[in-house]
């Protein structure tokens, strides 16, 4: 496996490697994975920051976090390209076409930016879907673009994918793509024999009441507003109803006058229940399997079928060990390690938090197969 080091500053060149023998690549959207490379290399032009290539057909492009020095050899941790996006903004609520949002969103950060020292003059973006949609947030949120696009991913379907660009040979620039994941695949996880399959629930129990207070400096709107979470998935005001939980878990929210026409969506977003509060992890060899497995990418939404249960899932972890015709696939939101779960907590995100609205338009596209 061959590796470039690109400048982070201009895109050029400063080092050509070959990974020894030992090699990790990780790809998750839930928690942020390293991926190492071994190198024998004893002496490297690169430093932290820096981006990784690997020429194996563009298979990964990422930022490097760290170079570790041993006797014989060199070992380089590598973050996957979507770091870079790990830079705060002002969460604007936006209802339109998403690729426009996520195309306004990088460009003003990294191209058009006021200060010039934060843009980024190689940086290309393709727009290579059209989808509408809406995103509301509270007003004056904070958050990461990395953040926003993770949300716009789970929800919508509408992702970013990296491809460097060339021009006779010679690295031009990183161009990023916005691309619509349009299909899935059913998998049927009692047929299928799936090597090191592991399906695991999250024991979390899930909120089936949400009250909404009006804010004290409210003018207009006073009234308090609840909802509950029926038996048959559906939502109601009905306190009375019949399909009500006999188990309340509640929770409190407040609103000010401006959020009040935004409530409903904002309850959808509370009370439905999470899709990927699961993790399926399993093997799979990408030659030897079904096609559209072995194609199975980040955010790739998938319905598993496992002992009587279906899964609306997603794809949130994807990854290689010396070798990069096994590929070891996570399913779902949910993650065991202590470490990975501590990184959950403190992200601050989630498809279900309260500041943020995002209407689900995704999950029935499983046009890919079913297996």
């Amino acid at each position: 496996m061959e590796l470039v080091i690109l400048d982070r500053v201009d895109f050029g060149v400063k080092d050509n490697i070959k990974v020894a023998s030992e090699f990790e690549i990780v790809f998750d959207l839930v928690v942020t994975q390293r991926s190492l490379f071994k190198t024998d290399k004893k002496e490297l032009n690169a430093k932290v920051g820096d981006y990784l290539y690997v020429k194996q057909s563009g298979f990964y492009f990422g930022v490097i976090e760290s170079i570790s020095k041993e006797s014989n050899y060199q070992m380089i941790s590598c973050f996957d390209f979507k770091e870079l996006f790990k830079i705060e903004v002002i969460a604007l609520s936006y209802e339109g076409n998403l690729a426009d949002y996520i195309e306004n969103l990088i460009r003003m950060t990294f191209i058009n930016s006021q200060d010039e020292k934060q843009n980024l003059s190689y940086l290309q973006i393709s727009k290579e879907t059209s989808k509408a949609g809406k995103v509301t947030f509270e007003d004056d949120k904070v958050m990461t673009i990395h953040e926003i696009l993770e949300l716009i991913t789970k929800m919508y379907g509408v992702s970013i994918r990296s491809k460097v660009v060339f021009d006779n040979g010679s690295f031009l620039g990183l161009q990023i793509r916005i691309v619509q994941i349009s299909s899935g695949v059913k998998i049927k996880g009692d047929n299928l024999h799936l090597e090191d399959l592991k399906v695991n629930d999250s024991s979390k129990e899930q909120v089936n009441k949400v009250v909404y207070h009006p804010r004290k400096d409210n003018l207009f709107f006073k009234d308090i507003k609840t909802y509950f979470l029926l038996k048959d998935g559906t939502i109601s005001e009905e306190v009375d109803s019949d399909l009500r939980n006999e188990k309340v878990i509640s929770k409190v929210q407040t609103y000010s006058d401006n959020d009040y026409l935004d409530i409903p969506d904002k309850v959808k977003s509370i009370l439905t229940v999470s899709k990927e509060d699961h993790q399926i992890s399993f093997s799979i060899n990408k030659k030897g399997t079904v096609k559209s497995l072995s194609n199975l990418e980040l955010g790739d939404f998938v319905e598993f079928v496992y002992k009587g249960k279906i899964y609306d899932s997603i794809v949130t972890g994807i990854k290689y060990v010396n070798n990069t015709n096994i590929a070891a696939l996570t399913l779902g939101e949910y993650r065991m390690k202590l470490t990975e779960k501590l990184q959950i907590l403190t992200k601050g995100v989630t498809s279900n938090v309260g500041h943020v609205t995002i209407n689900n338009q995704g999950y029935s596209d499983l046009d890919g197969g079913e297996f």
